[in-house]
């Protein structure tokens, strides 16, 4: 088994009442499912229903059939419409919705052609682009992507993508030159028509990768990858800010700002009531290597909207921390593994409260063995390993209050070649862009009161084979954290979880040989 904004339709509230106890759905002749096929809708913090785009039963000889359906926050069908393309040619790299119109984007692997197409929330054709001349770096890559599990399952970091823009549309990036040495970004309206385009200057002496993470306010949050050459171990990482309606760079920064500093970036959003930029990562002595000397804490660093650094706060492993962690999550600490933060998420009563996984990589000897053999260079040496969950929850006046520890079992990572050279930010973004973490999404109610984060878990009791559960950790407000377990069924070939309405989660069972898809809503403990 595998695991891998604000304007609702109108049609989903329209049917979301007599629809109300729906709860399942199971549809047949569905030929191949991806997770990324099928997303959820939101009106601001809370989902209202699903679009799906799968691939159905032959139209004829020369011509498949795609579904586009779209569901309501209980699972009943709202509409339906089907696509006919040319048979085998299309891979879908992106399927997402900014908040009034879907976009559907794919890859003609026959005409080497990228193309677009959006629908309105009835599900009416928008507009549809066909994207031609595209750069040896964009083909490089689309060749990559679409040999993937699952082509859209990753982000910018590593392939072509959509990101979607409340009010604005949906921005496309790409790559310059023949091995990806730049980067451009094009956003389009609803209708596709193209508002402005950026791109890395021609005579930029660095090779830089841009990937969008946040759309928030006014700006489009970033991380900018540079690196002197190709081939090239030393790799940097940026603060990128750009604003939404023209693509003007605002910042273009380091974390650390000064010379004493070692920080390692995981997490970069904005904090709208304080008008801040927050940088989440951890620390480390100047002299000390990530990975194999032990960080000495994580900060919290906030800068203000012209780049201007407003404050920094250390809490060191052995002093606030400490004070607060949990017996049983120190030895974790102790064996070298470091924390990707995955979500900061602020609460109505000011508290915050940071989401992380823990990770580390190891050596691995047959990629040693291959690389010493290979003269390209180009084995991976190192694994990954995935360990346990944390929930690190700050007062208003930014001191540490409590500190969570959820223990899973440790799950493996495949490496690409070079991340043994990187620091441990960097690392746990291209982890999470290959869909090596456990963790799975962040929940939250109408007036940011509750939250659930959602991951997955493979536990094995003793005798008995290992099972797969879906583990989710409810806190808020009330100061309470609750835990709750559900395990997963085994027949399906792939098994892929969902952001739900409040007190629930989706889960999508997909049967190859059945050729069928079965959805369901299951109840959370929270």
């Amino acid at each position: 088994m595998q695991f891998t904004k604000r304007t609702v339709l109108a049609a989903l509230l329209t049917l979301a009442a007599p629809a109300a106890f729906a709860q399942t759905k199971t549809l047949d002749g569905i030929q191949n499912m991806h997770r990324s096929a099928l997303s959820p809708i939101y009106d601001g913090n809370e989902v209202k229903g699903y679009v799906m785009f799968a691939k159905g039963d032959k139209a004829d000889r020369k011509n498949d059939n795609y579904l586009l359906d779209l569901y309501d926050q209980d699972l009943a069908k709202v509409s339906t419409i089907t696509i006919q393309k040319p048979s085998g040619r299309y891979t879908l790299l992106k399927n997402t919705f900014n908040g009034s119109a879907f976009a559907f984007y794919f890859y003609n692997g026959n005409d080497k052609t990228l193309e677009i197409e959006t629908y309105d929330t009835s599900l009416k054709k928008l507009g549809s682009k066909l994207i031609g001349e595209l750069s040896k770096g964009d083909l490089r890559v689309l060749a990559m992507q679409a040999q993937a599990v699952d082509p859209a399952a990753g982000g910018m970091m590593l392939g072509l993508n959509l990101f979607p823009v409340p009010g604005l549309g949906f921005v496309r990036n790409g790559y310059t030159g023949g091995m990806a040495k730049g980067y451009t970004l094009a956003i389009y309206d609803n209708k596709l028509g193209m508002h402005w385009r950026i791109t890395s200057p021609e005579d930029a002496k660095q090779y830089e990768s841009l990937s969008l993470t946040e759309a928030a306010d006014k700006y489009l949050l970033g991380t900018m990858l540079r690196r002197d050459g190709l081939l090239s171990r030393k790799v940097t990482s940026y603060m990128i800010v750009l604003e939404a309606k023209t693509g003007k760079k605002l910042l273009d920064l380091p974390v650390e700002t000064s010379a004493t500093e070692q920080l390692s970036l995981s997490s970069f959003t904005f904090d709208a009531d304080k008008r801040e930029f927050v940088a989440v990562g951890e620390y480390y002595k100047l002299d000390d290597k990530p990975f194999v000397n032990k960080s000495q804490g994580f900060y919290v660093k906030r800068f203000d909207e012209a780049g201007k650094p407003v404050s920094t706060k250390n809490y060191g492993w052995q002093n606030e921390v400490a004070a607060l962690m949990p017996a049983e999550a120190k030895a974790s600490l102790e064996d070298n593994y470091v924390n990707y933060n995955h979500a900061i998420v602020k609460g109505a009563n000011g508290r915050m409260y940071i989401v992380a996984e823990q990770f580390k990589i190891v050596g691995n000897a047959l990629g040693i063995a291959a690389a010493a053999l290979n003269s390209g260079g180009n084995s991976s040496v190192s694994k990954g390993k995935v360990g346990n969950m944390f929930v690190f929850e700050l007062d208003p006046q930014a001191k540490l209050s409590s500190v969570k520890f959820y223990p899973k079992t440790v799950t493996n990572a495949t490496l690409p070649p070079g991340t043994g050279f990187m620091g441990a930010g960097m690392l746990g973004q291209i982890m999470k862009y290959q869909g090596d973490f456990d963790y799975q999404f962040l929940q939250k109610n109408a007036d940011n009161s509750q939250f659930n984060v959602v991951y997955v878990n493979f536990d094995k009791e003793k005798g008995e084979s290992a099972k797969t559960y879906v583990g989710n950790i409810g806190f808020g407000d009330n100061g309470k954290y609750v835990v709750d377990k559900i395990e997963m069924p085994s027949g399906p070939t792939f098994s892929y979880l969902y952001p739900a309405k409040p007190g629930y989660v989706m889960i999508a069972d997909y049967y190859r040989k059945k050729s069928q898809l079965g959805m369901k809503l299951v109840k959370l403990n929270i």
